[in-house]
């Protein structure tokens, strides 16, 4: 007997990390509700200082406007927590949606029925916990050399935080301050940030995998059962619908089935795609910029220096972070697109031709793959990523011009 694997457990981690964070509520509802009024005090917590930072980079971008260098050093990391406000609203905003989408994930449609199921969520799961855990370690890293960079260039010589404080932070006591607080919220911010990321792409994967195993019960649609194998006599000469009516009744359901599948899966990457549409379109349009003025700050600094590591650092994270998202998106058109060749290779020369009509009209819902897209438009595709990657360029040349 196959251990059946349930399909939350692949996203508990994530729904965790952001409830450690407070960036989301607990997944499920815990049963106190002195834990519950804990954590949403908490949450409100969090979003003060979310706001109070950013707040502090937009009074400081004012203050910077007619100055190219200070206005990069504020909008690089301004820009990001934008991007991670925006995110955290939807998930916040949407939150009975998402939890739609987590009933969803819970109901019999998609969960695992067989081995093969079983192989390919379990081979999900340990990816997207890997991919969860990197990312958190890219954090951690990151978050250290943000605090570290701007502590080195103060032993060297004065050195401008990139936010607005209401006191002095060229002394010590002041800029042991600023520096404490701006480390603790960013670091909380890219932690939050990054796992939202990768919830997101879960649920992307998530499709992608149900997507898989669609294509399998396709694939083995005339496949006898094996109690009713022993039971059921099947003629060679004739259509194995027609001469065992046990066995018709067999290929309806699971015909119906997959049919069913299928319109869950068109539904579920339409919710994605809805619920973090304004998010991911943010998203595109401010990785072109941040990694943009990124590059023009790494290339006016030693490649030595505290700063340069960390600037490199950044750089890596924002660009596998728009990777992942346009990856998985390919990844969910191009297993859509072997749906119709699934449907072909099961053995509907055994069937009748009424039956055969079945799978041709589902097969003309097949030449239309499942496709994410950005703000209902821009298609979630690796050509998409080198075309931000394209604009990020004409964005730095234009700023070196400057």
């Amino acid at each position: 007997m196959v251990a059946t694997f349930s399909t939350f457990e692949t996203f508990r981690p994530h729904f965790d990390a952001l409830a450690n964070v407070a960036y989301f509520k607990i997944v499920p509802k815990p049963l106190s509700k002195v834990k519950h009024s804990l954590h949403t005090a908490y949450r409100g917590v969090v979003w003060v200082l979310v706001i109070i930072y950013n707040l502090q980079h937009i009074i400081r971008v004012i203050q910077a406007r007619h100055s190219t260098e200070q206005l990069v050093n504020t909008l690089f990391v301004l820009l990001t927590t934008l991007n991670t406000l925006g995110k955290q609203l939807a998930f916040n905003v949407r939150s009975w949606r998402i939890d739609r989408l987590i009933e969803t994930l819970q109901g019999p449609l998609f969960a695992t029925r067989n081995a093969f199921d079983d192989k390919v969520m379990r081979s999900n799961a340990r990816v997207m916990s890997r991919l969860l855990m990197m990312y958190h370690g890219s954090i951690y890293l990151c978050g250290a050399m943000f605090g570290i960079s701007p502590l080195i260039n103060k032993l060297s010589g004065e050195v401008e935080m990139t936010g607005y404080f209401p006191f002095d932070t060229s002394g010590w006591v002041g800029f042991g301050m600023a520096l404490a607080f701006n480390t603790i919220v960013i670091t909380l911010q890219a932690y939050g940030h990054v796992t939202m990321d990768c919830t997101i792409v879960s649920f992307y994967a998530q499709a992608k995998v149900q997507l898989q195993i669609l294509r399998n019960s396709l694939e083995q649609l005339v496949g006898s059962d094996a109690k009713l194998e022993r039971n059921i006599y099947v003629g060679s000469m004739g259509y194995k619908d027609i001469e065992d009516p046990a066995f018709r009744v067999l290929l309806k359901k699971r015909l119906t089935r997959c049919v069913e599948h299928y319109k869950l899966i068109v539904w579920f990457t339409s919710e994605v795609e809805a619920v973090f549409a304004e998010a991911m379109a943010l998203q595109f349009f401010i990785a072109a910029w941040v990694i943009c003025m990124t590059v023009y700050k790494i290339v006016g600094l030693s490649l030595l220096s505290a700063e340069f590591l960390m600037m490199f650092s950044y750089l890596g994270c924002m660009l596998a972070q728009l990777f992942i998202y346009c990856y998985y998106g390919t990844q969910v058109k191009s297993e859509s697109e072997y749906i119709n060749s699934s449907i072909y290779r099961c053995d509907w020369v055994s069937l009748s031709p009424r039956f055969r009509a079945l799978l041709l009209i589902l097969m003309a819902r097949g030449t239309r793959p499942v496709a994410l897209r950005t703000a209902y438009i821009i298609p979630m595709s690796l050509d998409t990523y080198i075309s931000v990657l394209r604009l990020s360029y004409t964005l730095f040349t234009f700023l070196e011009r400057k």
